[in-house]
């Protein structure tokens, strides 16, 4: 008799759902056809949580509350923790509420609760750190009345619909079928108007990496399928996604304009390919051939030439937050010592309510530059912009008012250029934004140099952490800002005496199952 398989089903704690879907993702074993849900009141599951690892077991140290929003995984967007705190007095302690996550990992039923195979399966998906907090249950399979599979998006539907459509013959030629390609093409993408962005692992399953090894992504066989795909979510443009390299060649030279060196156009007309002269120097002609998209989050408008600089929707939390950070009743400035093309900048200038009516920023890709100066037109803002051959003891009072002061340069010299400015255009800074990943430890002693010296303010330290070493690294920012702040006034030799410290770590974003993108908010202020 054939042994009876099931399939794995993963019981976790719902502040690790996303970091579990992102690594089955990954894996390619997420069911993308079943949605993730609550835990069963009964608590029907079957298994053990594994003992803990020397990663995750021992006591971590606590991350310092601050004002936040807070994720909720059921309903899918950002909430009030109230409305949370709310909840869990209605409906018991959520935090510690369970979700089903169910996988394409096939084993017999006899071997789902063996400590051998459960360690093996989260190894494999990198996920060891979490597995006290997993517990392993299964699913019988049911039968299917049909073999087509489920399209969940207009995307799939349209890929479908043209796959069917290419000549006879030619998938058969490599033994495949729309429905193979379409079941192995993920449900994720992004679309920036006019552009469609599919995921860094679109072509990664057999079944396309079989199909493009005949026939390329851009050939013209594949070019009717993809102005469908296009069509149907309303773009003219598609790309595939890559993750911003930190270098641009083989001999390591560094990426220090961070330019998404590795995005593939696929279907329409990007504009002239990138050359070293168009991305270090670019002029007005090349601004106007180049390729250009917009997104809105939280009403604020962004713009940007995908080929020659990044965006990152998953930073929208933080963004957020800022909205709403502290700030001073008096008009303040805030600066942005990495601005891009204004990705925190604009959040900072439209917290303008709580005081916050310019920000200095520096930047030193031109692309970024002028995607700035495109999206503050946009949302009704006015920018000025000093190139590097300029003073900034030349700005004239016709910019007194302006909301951004962009330097395009690199930001070593902020700290001489802010104090060779003109006082009439020194508003008291009093937030510093450091959003360089993954790591922006070479601009921290310039940061603090630029806060208001009087006031103090807050500096947001944005870092790549290991998901285990959180604790230790918010003691270590602490610690090292206030090693930073005393000797800044030590050479100033004021007399003043500070204090920084980490008030509030927010988690951002996941990068991988075990790295967190995190902003560590240092608050600097004075001792009485």
């Amino acid at each position: 008799m054939e042994e009876a398989h099931a399939t794995v089903v993963l019981l976790v704690p719902k502040q690790h759902v996303k970091t579990v879907k992102s690594a089955l993702e990954n894996a390619g074993q997420l069911d993308k056809n079943s949605k993730i849900t609550p835990e069963p009141k009964n608590g029907n599951s079957t298994g053990s949580n594994l003992p803990p690892t020397p990663e995750t077991s021992g006591d971590q140290d606590p991350i310092p509350e601050f004002p936040q929003l807070k994720f909720d995984v059921v309903r899918g967007e950002y909430v009030d923790p109230s409305t949370i705190d709310r909840q869990s007095q209605d409906h018991g302690n959520t935090e510690h509420q369970r979700m089903r996550i169910l996988t394409m990992i096939s084993c017999p039923v006899d071997e789902i609760t063996t400590e051998e195979f459960q360690t093996s399966v989260l190894d494999g998906l990198d996920l060891h750190h979490l597995a006290q907090d997993i517990t392993f249950s299964y699913q019988m399979p049911i039968p299917s009345s049909s073999s087509s599979p489920i399209l969940k998006t207009p995307v799939q539907r349209a890929m479908k619909e043209a796959l069917s459509k290419l000549p006879e013959g030619i998938l058969a030629s490599v033994e495949l079928t729309p429905e193979m390609l379409v079941c192995d093409f993920p449900d994720g993408y992004s679309f920036y108007t006019p552009m469609l962005l599919l995921p860094h692992n679109a072509f990664s399953s057999e079944t396309w990496t079989k199909l493009l090894s005949v026939h390329a992504v851009d050939s013209t066989l594949l070019q009717p399928m993809w102005q469908r795909v296009a069509e149907s979510v309303g773009a003219t443009h598609v790309a595939i996604n890559a993750p911003i390299p930190l270098h641009t060649t083989a001999q390591g030279q560094e990426n220090i304009l961070r330019s998404p060196v590795n995005l593939t156009p696929i279907f329409g007309d990007f504009g002239p390919a990138p050359t070293p002269d168009t991305m270090a120097s670019p002029t007005a002609a090349d601004f106007e051939e180049a390729f250009w998209v917009t997104t809105k989050q939280n009403g604020i408008r962004q713009t940007w030439a995908p080929v020659y600089t990044m965006f990152s929707r998953g930073n929208i939390r933080e963004k957020t937050r800022i909205l709403d950070l502290p700030s001073l009743s008096e008009p303040s400035a805030a600066v942005d010592l990495y601005a891009g093309i204004g990705y925190f900048a604009f959040s900072y200038r439209k917290s303008g309510l709580n005081g916050v009516k310019r920000v200095l920023c520096w930047e030193l890709n031109p692309w970024s530059v002028e995607g700035l100066r495109r999206g503050a037109k946009m949302n009704g803002w006015t920018c000025h912009i000093i190139k590097e051959d300029e003073s900034p003891a030349s700005i004239g009072s016709s910019v007194q008012d302006v909301d951004f002061l962009v330097f395009q340069k690199n930001n070593e010299t902020a700290e001489q250029d802010y104090a060779a400015m003109g006082t009439e255009h020194k508003l008291p800074v009093h937030h510093v934004n450091l959003g360089l990943l993954p790591t922006s430890t070479l601009s921290w002693k310039t940061a603090v140099a630029m806060l208001n010296q009087e006031l103090g303010g807050w500096i947001h330290v944005h870092e790549n952490v290991r998901a285990s070493l959180m604790g230790n690294r918010s003691q270590e920012v602490g610690i090292e800002f206030q090693r930073l702040v005393d000797e800044h006034e030590d050479k100033l030799g004021t007399g003043r005496q500070k204090r920084a410290f980490v008030e509030h770590a927010e988690l951002v974003k996941m990068f991988a199952p075990a790295l967190c993108h995190l902003v560590f908010d240092v608050h600097v202020e004075k001792l009485e």
